[in-house]
């Protein structure tokens, strides 16, 4: 029955010599991290139409302009721009609304002063519109101007003349 004690005793005193290490604090770094690519992206739910209304050619006297908005979204902090291809005349300075293969001369333009034609960097006479990632990540719009000079519009065949261009943000 002695011996019997003396086990429980040291089982006891054990369980006592332990309990310490059992209840101590461990820890164990976690390493977290997140990578946010640069981006821009188009709102595809806005719709980018520009239609020219020359229902006065006959009596205007000034040129015919029209706009869209582009909607886009970029990650806070990118910088790069928007460019506007050349449509289908193949020229950003001289793009085309065509017709059947008759031509109607419009524009592109990145104000309405119409003194800029938007196109790209590389293309003289035209220019790309920045964009500065500075406090972005929000939906943000830039107007595309266009304009049709009133002697072209006055010299056209009637019909319906259509062009596409193409909006690439660059990444």
């Amino acid at each position: 029955m002695k011996l019997m004690k003396w086990k429980l005793l040291l089982i006891a005193a054990a369980g006592f010599a332990f309990s310490g290490t059992a209840n101590a604090q461990a820890q164990q770094p976690i390493n977290v991290s997140a990578t946010v690519p640069n981006f821009c992206i188009f709102d595809v739910s806005s719709e980018t139409t520009m239609a020219f209304n020359l229902a006065t050619v006959a009596t205007a006297t000034v040129d015919f302009t029209a706009e869209t908005d582009l909607a886009y979204r970029c990650s806070n902090g990118f910088n790069t721009s928007i460019e506007i291809s050349s449509g289908g005349s193949g020229d950003s300075t001289a793009r085309e609304l065509d017709n059947a293969g008759t031509p109607l001369a419009y524009n592109l333009y990145t104000d309405n002063g119409y003194g800029t034609i938007w196109g790209d960097s590389g293309t003289a006479g035209t220019s790309a519109v920045a964009i500065l990632g500075t406090g972005m990540g929000n939906l943000v719009t830039r107007t595309v101007f266009g304009r049709i000079l009133l002697s072209a519009a006055q010299a056209a065949e009637p019909g319906t003349y259509s062009d596409t261009v193409t909006v690439t943000i660059l990444p």
